[in-house]
C-alpha cells in the first residue's frame, strides 16, 4: 500500500529536523570541549604568570624560564637568548649562576631578528624549518618548537623557545594568542626584574672602582663562608692594600690617587676567575675571596697580584706614569682541618687574620705577602 504524499513529507521533515538537532549536539559539545580546553590553557598560563611575577630576583626569575616551564607545559626542553650588548645582564646575576647551553646572553641581536620578520609575534615552526637549527637545537627528540618574542618599547630584547615532540604542539589559534600576551608579560618581568637588580647593585658597588664595597664584600664573606661550610672545600681571603697610598695623593693631587685605585682594581679584577670575588673596602684598601683555593695555591695568587702589579705602569690621567706595589695579607679557611660551627665568628677572624696579616706586611716595608694562620679550633 503506498504511503500518501502528506505523510511522506512529514516524515522527511522529522528525519531532517533530527538530523539537525543531531548535528547541533555535536557542534554545542564539540564548542563546551573547546571552551572547557581553553580555560584549563588559561588557569595554566595565569598560574605560570604569577609564579614569573613573584620571582624575588633576576636569577629567579630566569630560573622559573629555564628550569620550570618544561614541566608546567608538558614540554622537552627550553632554551632564552637575550640581548645583553654592554655585558649589564651577565655582571647582575649571580658569578656561580649555571643554566648552560639553555641560556645565551647576546652581544648583537642579529641572530635573534633571524628568527623573525618584521613584526616579530608568537609563532610555531617544525623541525624541517631552517630557524628550528637554533630553536630546537639542544633537543632531539623535537618535534616542533614555540618561538615567543620578547619585545619592549619596540626593540626584540630576547627570544624564548618552548620545544615539543608533538608536530601539531601549540596549533590552537586561542593558544597562540594567549601566548602572545604571555611573550609580553614575560619581557616585562624580564625589565622589572633587571631594574630591580640595577637599583640594588647600586647600593653595592664602589662608584670609584665598580667593584663591590664593603656592604658587599660583608654579604659575600658570609655567603662564601657557608658555601665552604656545606662542601667542605677551602676558602682564602686576601686584605690588599696600595703602599704609600697617602704620599700618591699629596704629591701628585687625589685625581691621581683615584686613577691608581681604578688601575689597581682592574688588574687585580683580571686575573681572577669568575668565581672569586673583589670589593673595595675604603681608602686604599680591598679584600679578595678566593673559593676552592687552598693556602698553597692562595700564596701562589697572592705573590703573582704583588709582582705584576709592582711593574705596572699607571696613566695618572695627565700623561705621567706612575707605580704602586701592594701589601697583602691571607688567611685560609680549611674546614676539614677546623670544623666550625658558628660562622659569623668564623667570618670576623678569617677577616682580622688576614687584616693582621696584611698590616704585617705594610710594616715590614710593604711589597710583599704575608700569611696568618688560624691557629686554634673554631667553635
Amino acid at each position: 500500500m503506498a504511503t500518501p504524499p502528506d505523510r511522506r513529507e512529514s516524515d522527511t521533515r522529522k528525519s531532517s529536523e533530527a538530523l539537525s538537532y543531531s548535528d547541533v549536539d555535536s557542534q554545542m559539545v564539540e564548542f563546551a570541549r573547546t571552551v572547557e580546553l581553553n580555560e584549563r590553557i588559561l588557569q595554566r598560563l595565569q598560574r605560570y604568570e604569577l609564579m614569573l611575577l613573584d620571582a624575588s630576583s633576576l636569577a629567579a626569575f630566569l630560573d622559573i624560564l629555564l628550569n620550570s616551564t618544561q614541566a608546567q607545559f608538558g614540554l622537552i626542553g627550553v632554551s632564552l637568548s637575550l640581548y645583553d650588548p654592554d655585558g649589564e645582564l651577565e655582571s647582575l646575576l649571580p658569578r656561580d649562576l649555571e643554566f648552560g647551553v639553555d641560556l645565551v646572553l647576546e652581544r648583537d641581536s642579529f641572530d635573534m631578528q633571524q628568527l623573525y620578520g618584521a613584526r616579530p609575534r608568537v609563532e610555531v615552526i617544525v623541525s624541517e624549518d631552517p630557524r628550528a637549527l637554533r630553536a630546537i637545537a639542544n633537543v632531539e627528540s623535537g618535534q616542533s618548537a614555540l618561538l615567543l618574542p620578547l619585545v619592549r618599547d619596540g626593540v626584540l630584547v630576547g627570544s624564548f623557545h618552548w620545544v615539543s615532540e608533538d608536530a601539531a604542539a601549540f596549533e590552537s589559534e586561542v593558544e597562540v594568542e594567549f601566548l602572545n600576551h604571555l611573550a609580553s608579560i614575560i619581557a616585562i618581568c624580564l625589565e622589572n626584574c633587571t631594574n630591580a637588580e640595577r637599583l640594588a647593585s647600586l647600593s653595592l658597588l664602589d662608584p670609584l672602582t665598580r667593584l663591590g664595597n664593603q656592604r658587599a664584600f660583608e654579604m659575600e664573606l658570609r655567603k662564601e663562608v657557608a658555601r665552604a661550610h656545606r662542601s667542605q672545600k677551602p676558602l682564602t681571603l686576601m686584605i690588599i692594600e696600595v703602599d704609600d697610598f697617602a704620599s700618591i695623593s699629596d704629591n701628585y693631587g687625589h685625581l691621581s690617587g683615584d686613577f691608581v685605585l681604578q688601575a689597581v682594581g682592574r688588574h687585580v679584577a683580571g686575573m681572577l676567575r669568575r668565581t672569586d670575588y673583589l670589593a673595595r673596602l675604603r681608602g686604599a684598601r680591598f679584600a679578595l675571596l678566593l673559593p676552592g683555593c687552598p693556602e698553597d695555591k692562595g700564596q701562589e695568587i697572592g705573590e703573582r697580584v704583588r709582582s705584576e702589579t709592582e711593574f705596572m705602569e699607571i696613566d695618572d690621567g695627565r700623561g705621567a706614569n706612575l707605580f704602586a706595589s701592594l701589601s697583602i695579607g691571607m688567611s685560609t679557611w680549611a674546614p676539614q682541618n677546623y670544623p666550625a660551627i658558628n660562622m659569623e665568628q668564623l667570618s670576623e677572624q678569617l677577616k682580622n687574620n688576614a687584616t693582621s696579616a696584611m698590616v704585617r706586611s705594610h710594616t715590614g716595608g710593604g711589597n710583599r705577602v704575608s700569611l696568618s694562620r688560624l691557629a686554634a679550633m673554631l667553635t
